[in-house]
């Protein structure tokens, strides 16, 4: 067997975990009235059935001032135990170790229907969430603490097996510990002692109040990855003096920080990343604390993972967001089933994305993801079908494999000699992930299941009689938009994923028009910047990549400046002439003009054909669309479109 590591026991505490695999605290927004719901329950068992060591659940606010959304775990009250001790039951039959982040953001607070001040060491605010907090009286403090040691007792009588203190990313241990935050002058502020004391307590306090069995981690940031922030160098102190003041049986090793733009991208690392920023620092502390290490981010393939292992020394690694995209990675590892998982892309649409937008989590490429409750059993067809897919792209790969793994027999028509729709424009793009790894799990589910493909096979609608189906699905997707614009013969115009799949589209200046801030606009101008083109986008959102997840959005953006690329928000493409591009205001219709530009790419989204749909003349079958034939949208519903026509069959 390969990637025998992962597999190995190992030790948190006193606590033995089947394998070294854990799935990390992370937001579900599986919540309500603050308590945990049955989709939640089903979504972690799910991770913990597939195979996964350990669990960590997401943040759990010790205190009512920490509750940071209207969909956050309160572990203040004692109505969490009841909740919970049925789901840890259940977890332990699984062979899984369950345990829950305490959590308390102090300034790192986002406002719900009211903003209560929000809770820090000192005044400091935080540029990202434009939050001023209040200083806590010493009194709160140890109230605070109470809260803390509180929360962890519940979390023991409610039968999970642990604890983790979350102080990465700048949240409010990091706020004491760190002397960029902290201008305390009582017990809790001035020297490394007295700033690290907040966190000594807490973890000293649990332990006197809980079992031996019970284990207490902590969560860190070794360096938060911006210029306001610690370092590694600055941290490692802080963690040397906590680990020698305390007990702690581990310790999870992040990066990143929640207070600046450019670290809270590492929170849940976009594609631009590697793993390879916690590899260093996690090497360093594993040598210099006690307890266990665990180490995470951007952990997406077992042979990461190994190596992970391998080179740091950790006893566990968090593969969070690989378990979000397919939960049973572990046993299909371990049985060599390579080809039949799904890889994380780090779009980050479906986890993180929903989450900021106040969402349940979903996963883009995997529709089951947060709907386990509901469809974590793909049920046979009580009768099967003849079942026509139009259309190879994303949707239609979704639609033909859960169709062919229901039992229908299924054909698949794709107009060109390969399958993947838009995706195969941007899929080898490097910011943009594992999507032809992707496409190859769709492409292998196709012959499991049976499925018959037919390339370069154009379906006419005129001509329906010639198909023997049962049900179609029309999966064709949508071309790119181009506005009602004049355009200069003299000047290239393209859309987005014609410039993407051109060999050489760019001249020498470069104009991207982008309509809603999407992430294909960077596309472009990132390519087109490395092509040597002086390149502007031109947006009408108030900022490119608007669409775009924040921590995506900002990797993207950090890198187009370094490319000197020129961003102007607010304006639209007015007319394109032989010598100049008009651009016009959103807000107050005056005109700029840009001379010298030889090459335009509208990046404005799609146009689907609402002929094909229109011309059909079927009878005594049923016809369905989805994805963006149906309406230009995301991938999200594309997908999950797609899944649910095929479950309905």
């Amino acid at each position: 067997m390969e990637h025998t590591p992962l597999f190995e026991p190992t030790h948190l505490g006193s606590i033995q975990l089947t394998n070294r695999i854990m799935s990390s605290g992370h937001q579900t927004t599986l919540v309500n009235e603050y308590l945990p719901t049955d989709d939640f329950f089903a979504y972690h068992l799910a991770r913990a059935r597939g195979g996964a060591g350990l669990v960590v659940l997401e943040a759990h606010a010790v205190h009512e001032s920490g509750l940071l959304t209207d969909h956050t775990i309160d572990a203040s009250t004692d109505d969490i135990v009841e909740t919970y001790e049925p789901f840890a039951e259940a977890m332990h039959e699984a062979d899984t170790r369950v345990m829950a982040q305490l959590f308390h953001g102090g300034r790192e607070r986002y406002a719900g229907e009211y903003a209560p001040p929000a809770l820090s060491a000192s005044d400091e605010p935080t540029d990202r969430l434009t939050v001023i907090p209040r200083p806590m009286e010493t009194a709160e403090v140890y109230e605070m603490i109470d809260a803390f040691v509180d929360s962890a007792v519940r979390m023991e009588q409610a039968g999970l097996d642990g604890v983790e203190i979350v102080g990465s990313h700048t949240y409010l241990p990091a706020q004491f510990w760190s002397p960029n935050v902290n201008d305390r002058n009582d017990e809790f502020g001035g020297t490394l002692e007295n700033r690290c004391r907040f966190t000594v307590e807490i973890a000293d306090r649990i332990r006197e109040r809980t079992s031996d069995d019970f284990v207490v981690g902590i969560r860190l940031s070794a360096e938060e990855r911006s210029e306001q922030g610690l370092s590694f160098d600055e941290t490692l102190p802080i963690i040397e003096h906590i680990d020698d003041a305390t007990m702690l049986d581990y310790w999870s090793v992040v990066v990143g920080s929640s207070s600046t733009q450019e670290g809270c991208s590492y929170i849940v690392p976009p594609a631009t990343e590697s793993e390879i920023v916690t590899q260093s620092p996690a090497a360093v502390i594993d040598q210099t604390v006690d307890g266990a290490t665990i180490v995470t981010s951007r952990i997406n393939t077992p042979e990461k993972a190994t190596q992970m292992l391998d080179e740091t020394g950790a006893d566990v690694v968090g593969m969070t967001r690989a378990l979000i995209a397919d939960p049973e990675l572990p046993a299909k590892t371990k049985a060599g089933e390579w080809d039949d998982v799904i890889p994380c892309v780090a779009c980050n649409q479906g986890c993180i994305g929903r989450y900021q937008e106040g969402l349940p989590i979903r996963c883009t490429i995997n529709p089951i993801t947060g709907r386990e409750a509901e469809y974590g059993d793909l049920d046979s067809a009580t009768t099967p079908k003849s079942v026509l897919v139009v259309g190879g792209g994303p949707a239609g790969l979704i639609a033909a494999t859960t169709a062919g793994e229901r039992g229908h027999d299924v054909t698949l028509l794709e107009a060109t000699g390969d399958l993947g729709g838009q995706i195969t424009a941007y899929a080898d793009l490097d910011h943009r992930g594992r999507y032809g790894d992707w496409l190859a799990t769709l492409k292998s589910r196709l012959d499991d299941h049976d499925v018959t493909v037919e390339l370069n096979t154009r379906f006419d609608p005129d001509n329906v009689a010639a198909y023997d189906f049962d049900e179609l699905i029309l999966a064709t997707g949508a071309t790119g938009r181009r506005p009602d614009v004049s355009v200069a013969e003299s000047v290239a115009a393209y859309t987005a994923v014609e410039a993407l799949r051109a060999d050489n589209p760019f001249g020498d200046d470069v104009l991207v028009a982008d309509w809603d801030g999407n992430e294909a606009a960077l596309d472009v101008a990132s390519k087109a910047a490395d092509a040597g083109a002086d390149v502007e986008i031109v947006t009408a959102a108030y900022t490119p990549g608007e669409s775009v997840q924040q921590y995506i959005q900002n990797a993207l953006l950090g890198d187009l400046y370094s490319e000197n690329v020129t961003l102007t928000p607010h304006y639209r493409v007015d007319a394109v002439e032989a010598d100049e591009v008009v651009l016009q205001n959103v807000f107050n219709d005056e005109r700029e003009r840009r001379d010298s530009v030889d090459t335009v790419v509208f990046a404005h989204g799609g146009e689907a054909n609402y002929e094909q749909y229109r011309n059909l003349s079927v009878v005594d079958v049923s016809v369905h669309r989805v994805g963006d034939c149906w309406a230009p949208r995301s991938l999200d519903e594309a997908i999950w479109e797609a899944y649910e026509t095929a479950t309905d069959l």
